[in-house]
């Protein structure tokens, strides 16, 4: 597929070193791309709306494992993500209907890329600072006690 402006590129810097937490990132990342791809592609308003379906409820599934994991791993801060959390689903909720109410697909297109600079701006700030704390937390470990923060394609037991 030849590059667009609108495509996400996925690369390491995004991963957070968690591999099931990484692939639920990069499969946000190709729903991102196709729900772009089909409003740049002028599909019709029922494929956009279900590609926006398919990524709100995977997200909401996601933001639930993630949870788990944060309150399982003792993150600090892991109220206030569950808070950033909620208030995202809510934003997401109000962009579907939004765009459940809008016929333009100029409109779609505002949606998308809406919903697209959520999720990563989600990635980019809140992700990345449980993943600095997992940092943290496998460097001060006692070398026996580690915990392993995995880069994609390597195990996760030390």
């Amino acid at each position: 597929m030849k590059d667009c402006e609108w495509e996400i590129k996925w690369s390491d810097t995004l991963c957070v070193g968690v591999p099931e937490i990484d692939e639920e990132h990069r499969n946000f990342v190709a729903r991102i791309n196709a729900l772009n791809k089909a409003v740049v592609e002028c599909k019709p308003k029922t494929t956009v709306e279900r590609l926006l379906d398919l990524i709100l409820m995977e997200a909401a599934h996601h933001f639930w494992h993630e949870q788990q994991l944060l309150n399982q791993w003792k993150y600090p801060q892991r109220s206030a993500h569950a808070a950033k959390h909620a208030q995202l689903t809510a934003q997401f909720e109000r962009v579907m209907k939004e765009f459940e109410r809008a016929d333009v697909s100029f409109t779609w297109a505002l949606k998308g890329l809406h919903i697209k600079q959520l999720l990563i701006d989600h990635l980019l700030q809140e992700d990345m600072k449980y993943r600095d704390f997992l940092l943290r937390k496998k460097q001060s470990a006692p070398k026996s006690r580690q915990c392993r923060v995995a880069r994609r394609g390597e195990p996760t037991t030390a």
